[in-house]
């Protein structure tokens, strides 16, 4: 998912958000996962934005 479509989601904007705020809210959403023992979920695609990855089935 692209920045602009995580900050349109997030924020209702597309237009340029403080790349800080969207870093913040992903390293809450990385703790949280890693509570959850999902950690390493979420992939950066550097300059891009970040994807999901599949999860495992047991």
């Amino acid at each position: 998912m692209s920045k602009n479509t995580l900050s349109e989601l997030l924020w209702g904007t597309d237009q340029y958000i403080d790349e800080n705020a969207l870093q913040v809210n992903l390293t809450r959403l990385r703790k949280t996962l890693r509570q959850l023992n999902l950690e390493n979920q979420i992939e950066t695609i550097r300059g891009q934005g970040y994807r999901l990855k599949e999860l495992e089935q047991p």
